[in-house]
């Protein structure tokens, strides 16, 4: 995967749109498409965000990734830069803390999912008995948190502009810029609450977005938690196990879903239910449930060609210098193996020498005591889906929430009913 370190902003300007509107649909709506309803302590949000950016020139885009000797050109083609702008309609589903705690009340966790995932990633999918037990946000609220998830542009219920164009890493990192501009402006009515902190949370191309962010406007947040992530690996290396997913044209593969009108071509979405859990997912029913991953490719969201060709540019954040912490599963394929474990077990490593502390690298402006990092045991990419996710939330808790310490003991792969994980 190649890897770029930018050490310069790029040129970029922001306008705001004053206007935010609250949804009045009645519910969330899942990658699947399906209405859900949400809890009762959070509401639906739509920002709209004017941005400008310097996007890449995406030349000869591939109809899918079938072939790795294409996909490979396609994404390494030169750089060559290009200013892009628009209006976009953003949505967020922001929920209230659970258990109120006064201390934590101002500070607002910013939840950014990865690629081919939707706000309900934070929630555990949100539609299994068994998901508030993997819910990032179930956890956070009730630590006493208030969780805002988004769908990044191009997912969800968020606008699905030029697939390949528009939907890239720059113009994202914009878009979520002027979020965090609104929510920091007491002139926004949906969340009136005057912000003193903002955590972001991202997972995988959501970490990705971070690195952007903290360099190009390092002073919109105050912590990083950085999921899914670490220093990739080469291309050449990773590819061939990200090919076996089979990623085809949405529409074409599901058009009820995935319509024509809405999914544009260089949407793409994975046809190969083995495949994407070999790349997403560590081993079945020993860390994960079958019934879990089940809903996960059943309502998996798509790629787009430009996020796939923005997906690795990793910035240098040589002035942000606020906390930092990673968490990424130990067998983590899409970033510390070949694509799949089928080409291999994957490992992030241990200690010092791992990928995961390796990202230090990139914030050199970040105290040592600020940084820190955990590889969760038993867990591939979608670490939230796997049975150890309750250490990895705990984990952060310590480091970045500062929470009571619950779980705090030496985690080993574990038989899931430790976790009340049973399904």
């Amino acid at each position: 995967m190649r890897l770029l370190i930018v050490a310069a902003s790029l040129a970029t300007s922001l306008s705001l749109k004053a206007v935010t509107s609250m949804s009045t649909s009645g519910g969330a709506v899942s990658h699947l498409g399906q209405p859900q309803h949400p809890a009762s302590n959070c509401k639906d949000i739509t920002f709209t965000v004017s941005a400008t950016a310097q996007n890449q020139v995406a030349a000869n885009p591939p109809p899918n990734f079938l072939d790795p000797d294409t996909s490979l050109a396609f994404l390494e083609q030169p750089v060559v830069l290009t200013t892009v702008s628009g209006t976009q309609n953003l949505y967020g589903q922001y929920c209230e803390p659970t258990v109120k705690n006064p201390s934590r009340a101002k500070t607002l966790q910013l939840l950014v999912h990865g690629i081919s995932y939707d706000h309900t990633y934070w929630a555990g999918f949100d539609s299994l008995p068994s998901s508030p037990a993997y819910s990032w946000v179930t956890y956070a609220n009730a630590q006493g948190y208030p969780t805002l998830a988004i769908d990044r542009l191009g997912n969800g219920r968020s606008d699905h502009p030029d697939p390949i164009s528009l939907v890239q890493a720059p113009y994202q990192v914009e878009l979520i810029h002027g979020i965090i501009t609104q929510l920091r402006s007491s002139s926004y009515l949906a969340i009136p609450t005057p912000w003193t902190k903002v955590i972001f949370a991202g997972h995988s191309y959501g970490s990705i977005l971070a690195t952007q962010l903290s360099s190009k406007h390092p002073k919109d947040i105050d912590s990083y938690i950085l999921s899914g992530f670490a220093v990739p690996l080469p291309n050449e290396q990773s590819l061939p196990g990200v090919t076996g997913e089979e990623y085809i044209q949405a529409s074409t593969y599901d058009s009820a879903r995935f319509s024509p009108a809405v999914y544009a071509p260089g949407y793409l979405v994975s046809s190969s239910k083995q495949g994407r859990q070999d790349s997403f997912y560590s081993r079945p029913d020993v860390d994960f449930s079958r019934a879990h991953y089940d809903v996960d490719f059943q309502t998996q969201g798509t790629i787009a060609l430009g996020e796939a060709l923005t997906t690795v540019t990793i910035f240098n954040s040589t002035t942000y210098a606020g906390p930092v912490y990673v968490l990424t599963g130990q067998n983590d394929a899409l970033f510390c193996g070949n694509g799949s474990r089928l080409l291999g077990t994957p490992d992030c490593g241990s200690g010092a020498t791992s990928q995961l502390a390796a990202l230090k690298v990139f914030y050199p402006a970040v105290p040592a005591s600020k940084f820190d990092y955990y590889a969760q045991l038993c867990s591939g990419h979608t670490l939230q889906q796997h049975y150890t996710a309750a250490s990895g939330f705990a984990k952060v808790g310590r480091s970045i929430f500062i929470i009571l310490s619950i779980f705090v003991c030496t985690f080993t792969c574990v038989p899931k009913v430790w976790f009340g994980l049973a399904g």
